[in-house]
């Protein structure tokens, strides 16, 4: 294929995956939640005052929700908030460039590890087209700039190995550091490649400082979480959650033997086994993550078609002695680590990045099936085609509309925040449950809350078990239930078994119904004062 027509199907392929990203934006995924407004808010309140919500100048991570989150999302959300104001369109933006950039960014990792036209061309049409992948970058989430930033950083990494230059060893390092700033996982990439480099090093295949380099870019990174504490990453190691321990408790005192049920002996059999799940077709091909927020039954990351593909391009990997066959296949094996070590069940999230080497060694597999036959070529493409276009249908027409995915969503802060600015000044208190995310975070998103005032006023409960604080009060918002006999102008606003059973009527009638879609997400009762 003469290189024009290359440059001519990429530039197509970049702009299916741009046109998907734009269609129906604002409306899949349904609403806004918590996380990507706690993103937006810090992005607003660092663009208008320089510091995050709590008056942290720039900060390198972000207290949010007593998670210390890294803030590389909310930095990449200013120059769209700056454009077009706080809003949902300007929070999703922030993953905009990367979805332009991504399907060229792995067509250039294929054509390194492979001296063919065809893999690096599938490969970033694979890329455009996956609803795991394209999904993330739809929503204000770090997975997706992650998984981006770790493409890039391969890519360089690759090139370095290659031809050890100095601007590709350094480019590698930058991109590297940069992804250790977009989210938690990427502490064990940095483990991945250490260890990849150390190999090479043994091998004498870089040079001793190289290592050493790399090492000190790390230990740079290192200084920031002994000023930040990581305290969320504690809390989502399944052997520190409640369940996981009561599990081992229980064995126990059914009979078992300590030496065979104890924490490393229970924990290991139990990250086996999570970590032969994430391989499965059930995760990769047809449900994908366990939260709804992220997945849902028949909504798989990649085709079925893809799933195939894999196993035939990892025969064809080996078979053909191909050089990166052992990087490719590390790769791969490797991205499910940091999800299997939460106890927070099957997470895409958390290992996005197993979409890259999965998608580049099916793309291997057709180019290879298709050697003999251009026929066999349009086959394998048109089926693919096919499931891939029954997935997008799914995604963008049914999943947002499902009861699951809307509560999944925390629906309703939108509406709940334009009712609070219409009688805001009508009332005295607004009493808010806490049954539904973080409701404080979603009234400074929606309300465009001033940052500089809010900042005199922001207070964080100490975490929970999993890791979160609360806000329990800001300006005239409660987030508690309303006391008992309240006389005052006030607002009550609940679920629905927040409210008596019993309620009459009459009383009904009074309160009103947020509702999304066919869920009641809150009812609001108003508390006037008597004459």
């Amino acid at each position: 294929m003469k290189k024009y027509w290359v440059a001519i199907v990429l530039s197509f392929i970049v702009l299916l995956s741009v046109g998907l990203f734009f269609f129906k934006i604002n409306q899949v995924p349904r609403c806004l939640n918590a996380d990507e407004a706690s993103f937006a808010y810090n992005a607003y309140s660092i663009l208008k005052t320089g510091a995050d919500e709590y008056g942290k100048f720039l900060p390198l991570r972000l207290k949010a929700f007593g998670d210390n989150r890294f803030p590389l999302l909310s930095y990449l959300a200013i120059p769209w908030i700056a454009i077009l104001g706080l809003n949902e369109t300007a929070a999703r933006l922030a993953n905009f460039p990367f979805v332009l950039l991504f399907p060229i960014a792995v067509f250039f990792l294929a054509k390194e590890l492979f001296n063919n036209k065809c893999t690096p061309l599938i490969t970033a049409l694979m890329t455009a087209l996956s609803v795991g992948l394209q999904s993330m970058g739809r929503q204000t989430h770090e997975a997706y700039v992650t998984a981006f930033l770790l493409t890039v950083a391969t890519y360089f990494f690759v090139r370095f190995i290659k031809k050890q230059t100095t601007l590709n060893f350094s480019l590698f390092n930058l991109i590297f550091f940069l992804a250790l700033f977009g989210y938690h996982s990427t502490r064990l990439w940095a483990g991945f490649y250490f260890l990849v480099l150390l190999f090479s090093t043994v091998k004498k295949k870089i040079r001793l400082k190289h290592l050493l380099i790399y090492v000190g870019v790390l230990l740079i990174f290192a200084v920031t979480d002994l000023i930040y504490t990581p305290s969320r990453v504690a809390n989502l190691l399944f052997f520190n959650s409640e369940g996981f321990k009561a599990k081992v408790y229980e064995l126990r005192i059914e009979g078992g033997l300590r030496f065979i049920y104890n924490k490393a002996t229970v924990g290991a059999k139990d990250v086996i086994n999570e970590y032969s799940k994430y391989f499965s077709p059930q995760f990769l091909a047809i449900n994908g993550d366990e939260n709804y927020r992220f997945g849902y039954p028949g909504m798989g990351p990649i085709t079925i078609v893809e799933y195939i593909l894999v196993f035939v391009g990892i025969y064809f990997l080996f078979k053909n002695k191909e050089k990166w066959r052992y990087l490719l296949a590390a790769l791969f094996l490797f991205s499910p680590v940091s999800a299997i070590l939460s106890w927070a069940g099957m997470s895409l999230t958390r290992s996005l990045f197993i979409i890259i080497p999965a998608v580049i060694i099916a793309a291997y597999a057709v180019s290879e099936l298709t050697k003999k036959s251009k026929w066999l070529l349009a086959g394998v493409l048109g089926l693919y085609l096919i499931f891939a276009a029954y997935n997008w249908d799914f995604y963008l027409f049914h999943f947002p509309q499902r009861a699951v995915v809307v509560r999944a969503w925390q629906c309703g802060y939108k509406e709940l925040a334009g009712y609070v600015k219409e009688n805001y000044k009508r009332f005295d208190q607004f009493y808010i449950t806490k049954k539904n995310g973080q409701p404080y975070i979603f009234l400074l998103f929606y309300l465009n809350y001033p940052p500089a005032l809010y900042q005199t006023q922001a207070k964080l409960s100490p975490p929970d078990e999993y890791g979160f604080g609360q806000v329990d009060e800001f300006d005239k918002f409660k987030f508690s239930v309303a006391p008992v006999g309240a006389d005052k102008n006030a607002v009550v606003v609940g679920f629905p078994d927040d409210f008596p059973s019993d309620i009459t009527t009459a009383e009904k009638e009074s309160i009103k119904i947020i509702k999304v879609g066919t869920e009641e997400m809150f009812w609001i009762k108003e508390i006037t004062k008597t004459p």
